[in-house]
């Protein structure tokens, strides 16, 4: 199973000096939104007090086109608009290279986005889960 949570503060820039930009940036957001066709997990696109922002979340039978669809999707929000920045908390247990028993950390900062270990719900036994009997 693939397993994902995330979110992105969408901004043009990092000194919010050109945030009315914003206004022409976010409707290329929703076009790309609207290409994927998920039927498994959240993906929405919202605003409060003058902010836009995105969350990602959900299960899907193996790391399967959502997961490149997610992946794709921030590294086009870091493209078009560099002074977001997000997480991307994901864990794949069918994961053949020995990151079965972690969650790894997508990091979204100036249009950058580079993987990390997560240093909080990892190994995910014994962290949060019992080994199997």
């Amino acid at each position: 199973m693939y397993e994902f949570h995330g979110w992105i503060t969408i901004q043009v820039t990092a000194s919010k000096a050109e945030q009315e930009q914003l206004e022409a940036i976010i409707p290329k957001i929703q076009l790309k939104i609207t290409e994927y066709a998920w039927g498994s997990g959240l993906l929405s696109l919202n605003a409060a007090c003058g902010c836009y922002y995105l969350h990602v979340g959900g299960f899907t039978k193996g790391k399967n086109q959502e997961a490149d669809e997610i992946l794709s999707l921030y590294r086009y929000i870091g493209e078009i608009a560099p002074g977001s920045y997000g997480l991307l908390y994901s864990r794949d247990d069918e994961n053949q290279e020995g990151e079965d028993n972690e969650f790894r950390v997508l990091v979204l900062a100036r249009g950058q986005l580079k993987e990390q270990r997560d240093p909080f719900l990892s190994p995910c036994i014994p962290v949060i889960e019992d080994a199997l009997s």
